[in-house]
């Protein structure tokens, strides 16, 4: 009888040890979930060399630079609004008006794939603009932007390079809906690395099963979705259209180590180094097939390479994810203590708590494999007697840059050699490379016009904000309510300094901001401009939600535009 009752005892006590293993195997919270790994993954990374002084690791971008995409939303004057006006913005720099490179992921393995559904698809994009020729020089968006759009959470993902500061940038659009404020934020760096842990764009490698390149996922989102299009991006799509995009990523985790190769492999005293290296990318991308390991020129790169790199290499830093098919549940619940996991503890799909780093932890774990949190080995190690530094730098030039550096040259190598042999010594210190600077101190030398950029000044750049700062609170009988629903959208947090002029952290200074605008008193003026050819001024803009809902209001008997009046510095009757 003892043996009866303590075989179901022992038996009962083992499912309940096992039950707990697995539920702390299943909720990442139990560990400390994701803020926990990336803090134990910041105080483990080295951060050491040349490199890891010279490039921040903070979340916001170093004084005096920004992220391309601020430098964008600026000359677009602000944030497109809704998402298909933010493909036609990357189309505009393509000299042909091609839209980007977008997919749709239904059930992926971001921060926010638990607000991602066959109904709600999350939408990636990838810049692969080609610039027109002109008389300044273009941003290159091709392996530098990168976007992950999820509409249930309100809120856009993006990885967008910085030309100064040498490293991309991880940033949110929070807030970004009909009805709502939108906000760019700088997000937490330590929580975007714990899966980009190169610095750059990650993505899965082929056949890219997640994606709706797969015919059974297209399918799924068509009956879902109803429609041919989701937000401007075509559901189906073919599988040439996942490889582009990969394609992308590869060149965006490129140029990360293309500035440790500038850095550490030439070192803080390797100023002739990364000259030579340089002349040799810009050799090689005007005649690939003169690049030959056994010419003096690359001899003496790597010579100079050897002086200080470092001894455990530098490594290109693997931005590819494991091919995971969501369809083949098989694939992940094939152990039986998956499958007792599951019975426990449903996969919860959907999760909504208004945090969504606690959302991500409350999900079931993916296997190690499938895990964009998983350590990945590098792609490679780059020793000093490689060139991989050559080809790295030539990538950081477009096609148009070395046509313009050609004719100036008169097409004579000789002439565009000896110009990079004249290009002054500051430009191979110890700093990040710089494609825009290093264009235009060789148009210098060649007595060329001086070339403009969009995107380097930060001079008419509001100041950029970190996520987590709070938003400003308005009282419910607030003077500012109606400028909150109409104008902040475009006037508070704009990239765009000179329409950034509704910001501030309390209900006063913002006010006092609105009192000092007298070109507001303009964009208010309706009776006078309405059906004028000054009616284009009137804001908001008329083909926004916001001018939708001011006249929505209007025809109701509302009077929103003499609530503003009265903050304005300026009568309206004449």
């Amino acid at each position: 009888m003892k043996k009866l009752i303590l075989l179901p005892g022992g038996f009962l006590a083992f499912v309940l040890v096992v039950l707990v293993l697995l539920m702390q195997q299943n909720d990442r919270s139990m560990d400390g979930g994701i803020e926990a790994l990336a803090e134990k993954k910041a105080a483990s990374s080295s951060g050491g060399g040349v490199h890891g002084r010279v490039i921040s690791k903070q979340d916001l971008p170093p004084e005096g630079s920004r992220s391309l995409f601020d430098h964008l939303v600026r000359e677009q004057g602000g944030l497109p609004f809704p998402f298909e006006k933010m493909l036609e913005m990357f189309a505009s720099y393509d000299r042909e008006g091609r839209w980007p490179n977008t997919l749709l992921i239904p059930d992926g393995r971001s921060l926010l794939k638990g607000h991602a559904t066959f109904d709600a698809p999350r939408m990636v994009v990838a810049a692969d603009a080609v610039p027109p020729a002109g008389a300044a020089l273009m941003p290159i968006l091709r392996g530098r932007l990168f976007l992950g759009f999820v509409e249930p959470a309100n809120e856009i993902e993006v990885i967008s390079y910085n030309e100064s500061a040498g490293r991309f940038e991880f940033q949110l659009i929070e807030n970004y809906c009909v009805g709502c404020v939108p906000r760019i934020v700088y997000a937490k760096r330590s929580i975007c690395t714990t899966c980009h842990a190169g610095g750059g764009p990650i993505f899965p490698v082929r056949p890219w099963q997640e994606t709706n390149v797969q015919p059974a996922i297209a399918q799924t989102l068509a009956r879902h979705l109803q429609t041919e299009a989701y937000h401007g991006a075509p559901i189906a799509r073919r599988l040439d259209q996942a490889q582009a995009f990969d394609d992308l990523t590869d060149v965006g985790n490129v140029i990360p180590a293309t500035q440790k190769i500038w850095l550490d492999g030439c070192g803080s005293d390797g100023d002739a180094c990364r000259r030579a290296m340089l002349k040799l990318a810009l050799r090689y991308v005007i005649n690939p097939a003169a690049l030959d390991r056994e010419t003096e020129a690359s001899r003496e790169l790597i010579r100079l390479q050897q002086i200080n790199w470092p001894e455990q290499g530098i490594p290109l830093n693997n931005g590819n994810l494991n091919n995971r098919d969501p369809f083949n549940q098989a694939l992940y619940d094939e152990s039986f203590g998956a499958q007792l996991r599951n019975l426990f503890w449903p996969r919860a799909d959907g999760v909504r708590s208004g945090d969504k780093l606690k959302d991500f932890d409350a999900l079931p774990r993916l296997p190690a494999e499938f895990d964009p949190l998983s350590r990945r080995a590098p792609l490679k190690i780059i020793q000093a007697h490689e060139l991989d530094g050559v080809y790295g730098l030539a990538q950081l030039f477009s096609a148009d840059d070395i046509e313009r550096l050609e004719r100036h040259a008169g097409y004579d190598e000789m002439r565009f050699a000896q110009a990079i042999d004249a290009l002054p010594d500051p430009l191979f210190a110890a700093v990040p490379v710089s494609r825009v600077q290093i264009m235009q101190a060789l148009l210098q030398v060649l007595d060329a016009p001086a070339v403009e950029y969009c995107c380097l000044d930060v001079s008419d750049l509001s100041p950029p904000v970190v996520q987590g700062e709070p938003p400003l609170e308005l009282a419910s009988d607030s003077v500012l309510q109606p400028y909150e629903k109409y104008c902040f959208a475009c006037h508070r947090g704009n990239p765009a300094a000179r329409l950034d002029f509704m910001s501030g952290g309390d209900e006063a200074t913002v006010l006092a901001k609105i009192k000092a605008q007298e070109k507001i008193r303009e964009a208010l003026d309706y009776e006078r401009y309405l059906g004028s050819s000054k009616q284009a001024q009137l804001m908001p803009p008329e083909d926004s939600w916001q001018r939708e809902a001011l006249e929505r209001a209007q025809a109701r008997g509302e009077d929103p535009l003499g609530a503003m009046r009265d903050q304005v510095p300026s009568l309206f009757e004449f």
